[in-house]
């Protein structure tokens, strides 16, 4: 049987565990930004399993403020306490590549220090068989592993 996490447990994990939301690129369509500052090593998606939480929104107060605004925005049914689930998606899907990423998605670590707002990108040259997923990248210059 699952073990159901207290209020302040379910605050401490969200607060960890919610550092990105989705939004409009000047990249390429929708990317990964940060929604707070995250230093240089840090991880992004150290656990994609979702986690049901039942937190009270009368809770909520004691969430870092950009994710509680995240969360409230996110599922607005969060105001009548209904559960939800985070993360719904995984999130690293969207993100856009760089010749100059911020993001190792292989190792899920930070390579830089990322400001609140910032996108995050990977390279996805070290994906194994981005030539055949990616081939609009073929031509492009050659990546210094």
């Amino acid at each position: 049987m699952e073990q159901l996490l207290t209020n302040a447990e379910q605050i401490d994990e969200l607060n960890i565990r919610v550092k990105t939301y989705l939004a409009p690129s000047k990249i390429h369509g929708v990317g990964v930004f940060a929604l707070r500052d995250i230093a240089k090593g840090q991880k992004l998606y150290a656990d994609f399993t979702p986690t049901v939480y039942s937190l009270s929104y009368s809770h909520f107060s004691k969430l870092f403020p950009e994710v509680r605004e995240h969360l409230v925005e996110r599922w607005p049914r969060v105001v009548t306490d209904s559960k939800f689930a985070y993360p719904t998606d995984r999130i690293q899907a969207h993100m856009n590549h760089s010749e100059d990423p911020n993001y190792d998605a292989l190792n899920d670590v930070l390579l830089k220090d990322i400001k609140k707002g910032e996108e995050t990108t990977e390279n996805y040259k070290h994906i194994p068989g981005w030539e055949i997923a990616f081939p609009w990248l073929v031509d492009t210059k050659p990546v210094v592993v």
